[in-house]
């Protein structure tokens, strides 16, 4: 037999097998565009997790902190130091040298922001969450400073970070 043409039946399973091909086609390019928004979120907190978590270690290690007190209200505490060594070039040799009153730097977390010295760190795209707060262990004298931020995604997703310092607590040295 000679056939000219396409029958309805056929016409009829081509369309099904086409629009069952292009919605399966259309389901996995969602998936994957979802995907990827996932993964570009994930991908922002994270570096902005570490952004935090450098800045802080970085203000902390540059104090050197040699004891600490509480400013009045939770999560704020005032790192001190009291002395440092540091080299005379005029004498040649490393000498003792004693601040009083003692440097201070302020660590806070307040309104939303983590303050240094009242000075907020930047936080892109994100806002800082209630969870977020400053511990402070003292087992003798060894201080363990804990900083967990809680980093709020504009989906509502919640990314968390904890920062860790110790230090000694030092009395200063006799020469």
């Amino acid at each position: 037999m000679n056939k000219k043409g396409v029958t309805l039946i056929e016409m009829l399973a081509a369309i099904v097998i086409f629009s069952l091909a292009l919605s399966l086609a259309a389901t996995v390019i969602s998936l994957i565009n979802n995907a990827s928004a996932r993964i570009e979120i994930n991908s922002q907190a994270n570096y902005q997790g570490l952004l935090i978590d450098r800045q802080l270690k970085d203000a902390i290690l540059d104090f050197a902190p040699t004891n600490y007190s509480n400013c009045g209200g939770q999560n704020c505490y005032v790192l001190e130091k009291e002395f440092t060594y540091e080299f005379d070039a005029n004498l040649g040799q490393i000498v003792l040298t004693t601040y009083s009153p003692a440097l201070t730097h302020q660590l806070n977390i307040n309104n939303g922001e983590i303050l240094i010295n009242n000075v907020p760190l930047v936080i892109d795209d994100f806002t800082l969450g209630d969870n977020s707060d400053i511990d402070i262990l003292q087992n003798g004298t060894q201080v363990y400073l804990t900083i967990t931020y809680e980093l709020i995604a504009t989906s509502g997703k919640a990314f968390t970070f904890t920062t860790s310092y110790s230090f000694a607590i030092l009395a200063i040295p006799t020469p």
